[in-house]
């Protein structure tokens, strides 16, 4: 059984943030951004759609994980969630100014906001980190898109210091069954959103409530939070079973690989809990016996640290040019992955910047006077998508 508290560092956790940031990033730049051709980018979202999608996921089952494993026992909620605001609020008000800021300079529609605008509602709603409970996607999307994984964790925190206590109080086979149990609803709600139907969105196979339901409703997201903190409880416990890299890594890519032929709701989250709970204890572990690799080096642990100010200022970043350059601007395939890969370069240069000029500070600021400050920087620097 190892320490409860979680006291081994977890670089690689970290590394892997950094991963998945930059999956997200990618999947915007290159498709989400509508630089090339409409041919081309019905092409491209084949595989850009999976890669953000599943990266968000492997973020919330992280964020569970990483708040688990990192839990002192005698925490206060009321300190872990000052820690939490001074985490996430920040970055995520910083995000909102700078989308809302677009959308009052901008005159054309932009070609990567949903509808080509976002409305006061939709703005308000997710200032105040709610907009994911309204079922339109003008309120849902808001000034900055990516935010509404944010507005996830958020509702996630908020419910934590209830069910870390009831994790911890479970057998090794109550986590067990509660392993299979939760797998099991992560790959029951896609289906029980396919009968919801809603009205019809352009560009979408799926109705409103159905897109709504399997992938941004707090409730449904929250199995995915939960497997990771019963994930890094078996792991704290010993009771994880010994899988080795090439099946974990399999698990993920014939996953990815099936989505084309699995229904959509499946490929908006679902599909990758349950993989990348294998991933993310299968990295602890590797860093627990002291064989950590790539992800633990210490530029990619950097990267890593400032992957939530990736996530979070890419989106307004990536709109600006993309207006700059002009609404209806289609590049030629070089052209298109110089200049994206361009804005990928300076969207992480900006992140860096925030992460160390205005994250960190504000961040230090919060946590002073909190109990469990020792146990803060495995929870401030690796959890959530936020992370």
């Amino acid at each position: 059984m190892l320490s409860p508290a979680g006291s081994e560092r977890l670089p690689s956790l970290t590394g892997l943030r950094f991963l998945l940031a930059a999956c997200v990033l990618m999947a915007h730049a290159l498709s989400g951004s509508a630089i090339f051709s409409e041919k081309l980018q019905a092409v491209l979202s084949v595989p850009a759609a999976p890669l953000a999608t599943s990266a968000v996921s492997g973020f919330f089952v992280l964020s569970g994980f990483v708040l688990a494993w990192s839990y002192r026992p005698g925490d206060r909620a009321r300190a872990f969630w000052r820690r939490r605001f001074g985490k996430i609020y920040p970055n995520h008000a910083l995000g909102w100014v700078l989308g809302a800021l677009f959308f009052v300079v901008t005159t054309a529609p932009s070609p990567m906001a949903v509808g080509g605008s976002a409305t006061v509602l939709g703005g308000a709603a997710e200032l105040f980190l709610v907009k994911v409970w309204v079922p339109a996607p003008e309120v849902f999307n808001g000034f900055n898109d990516p935010s509404w994984s944010v507005c996830c964790e958020a509702f996630f925190y908020l419910l934590f210091p209830v069910l870390i206590p009831a994790a911890r109080r479970l057998t090794r086979t109550g986590l067990r069954c509660a392993w299979l149990a939760l797998s099991c609803a992560i790959l029951t709600f896609p289906a029980l959103a396919m009968a919801l139907g809603g009205r019809a969105l352009p560009g979408w196979p799926l109705g409103l409530n159905a897109l709504w339901f399997a992938y941004v409703f707090p409730p449904v997201r929250l199995t995915e939070f939960m497997l990771g903190i019963v994930t890094a409880r078996l792991v704290q416990e010993g009771s994880w079973p010994r899988l080795n890299a090439p099946i974990r890594i399999g698990v993920l890519a014939t996953v990815l690989a099936a989505t084309p032929f699995v229904p959509l709701t499946y490929c908006l989250g679902a599909s990758y809990g349950v993989p990348f709970s294998l991933i993310i204890a299968g990295l602890a572990v590797r860093d627990i016996q002291g064989r950590s690799r790539l992800l633990a080096r210490p530029a990619v642990v950097t990267l890593g640290e400032a992957s939530y100010a990736l996530y979070i200022v890419h989106f307004p970043l990536l709109m600006s040019a993309r207006q700059a350059v002009g609404v209806n601007h289609r590049f030629a395939v070089l052209n298109g992955v110089l200049f994206a890969a361009g804005l990928m370069v300076a969207a992480q240069v900006v992140a860096l910047l925030v992460h160390r000029r205005y994250e960190r500070p504000i961040q230090a600021r919060f946590a002073r006077g909190t109990r469990a400050v020792s146990s803060g920087r495995l929870e401030h620097s690796t959890a959530s998508v936020s992370d």
